[in-house]
């Protein structure tokens, strides 16, 4: 129930063209690409998922976005938002003939390459998709997924968060990309002076984890049992890049600003962001209730994945924390 269906990948290469022929049509002295990143391209999307598209330009006059609000707007979408003060500037629209919710930026090259990168973990081992789909769902259920506005975090960091767990199985499920030696091709280059390169070759790949026997169902319990658990919120690091969990000593952020931050997860390319910031330290105790909540479920039920993940009812939130065995 969780995949998307043919129709729904119709529509979103439809909105893809239509995006990139209203610019071109507004202003044909510059040329713009428009591509999918994100759910719609590394085989994670569903039919609820929001359409992301990354407009690439060279031209600066798209740098306030703003201005490419009031074209979306002149051209039939509705402007639900804009967000020209994030760390990368949003306007989020509604098709109304499309029935799409879409996300666009300008010329955000490194979230293509996050997108290549999650698509290739994807393909490594039969097990990354389903459980990655699994708890992208429970987060939303859970009202977990709202980085922008709700003090969680987003999609792609708890992404992060699956293949680095499957990363540090004993023996590992999927290997690290940013290591495994690898030719530069013309999708692996410098984007914002950052190394954004890493194998995806996957004749190389593919079976990486075939000596771990563990089943989907007991990945999935063993994930939240690390982050109720096992996981030391207050002295490691989250990293995809490395392969591992790294100690905040090693990355510099025992002191500062990311010492002060309840969850330390380190974006793949860019390296000095913490994608956990996103998350306070109440929001994070939170999150580990959540974990907690989770591990009885499974042990309650057998792995039923409709109480797992149950739309959260904040009426119902101290009833969840005072009836929980933990």
């Amino acid at each position: 129930k969780l995949l998307p269906s043919r129709q729904s990948f119709n529509k979103r290469q439809m909105m893809m063209i239509k995006i990139e022929k209203l610019l071109n049509r507004e202003w044909p002295m510059h040329r713009f690409n428009v591509h999918l990143f994100g759910s719609s391209q590394n085989n994670l999307g569903t039919n609820q998922s929001d359409v992301d598209i990354c407009i690439s330009t060279s031209w600066n006059g798209l740098r306030c976005i703003k201005t490419l609000a009031n074209v979306l707007r002149k051209n039939g979408l509705q402007i639900v938002r804009t967000i020209p003060r994030a760390k990368v500037p949003i306007v989020k629209i509604w098709d109304p003939v499309l029935q799409l919710a879409c996300d666009l930026n300008v010329n955000n090259l490194l979230a293509l390459q996050n997108t290549r990168m999650i698509k290739t973990y994807v393909a490594i081992d039969p097990r990354v998709r389903p459980l990655i789909l699994i708890i992208k769902h429970w987060a939303k259920q859970r009202q977990l997924n709202d980085a922008a506005s709700g003090g969680t975090l987003s999609t792609y960091t708890w992404t992060c968060m699956v293949i680095n767990f499957l990363q540090t199985r004993n023996p590992p499920i999927l290997p690290n990309l940013h290591e495994i030696p690898h030719t530069l091709s013309n999708d692996n280059v410098q984007i914002n002076g950052m190394n954004s390169s890493f194998c995806d070759d996957l004749s190389r790949l593919v079976g990486f984890g075939r000596s771990n026997h563990e089943s989907l169902g007991g990945l999935l319990y063993a994930f939240f049992r690390k982050f109720a658990f096992e996981f030391d919120y207050a002295t490691q690091v989250i990293s995809v890049r490395s392969g591992k969990l790294l100690s905040r000593y090693e990355k510099g952020w025992h002191k500062g600003m990311e010492s002060r931050r309840a969850l330390c997860i380190e974006e793949p390319f860019d390296t000095r962001r913490n994608l956990g910031n996103s998350a306070d330290e109440t929001s994070v105790r939170g999150l580990q209730l959540e974990f907690e909540r989770a591990v009885n479920i499974l042990l309650e039920t057998g792995g039923n994945l409709d109480s797992l993940c149950r739309w959260y009812n904040y009426s119902n939130h101290n009833h969840h924390i005072n009836n929980s065995i933990f």
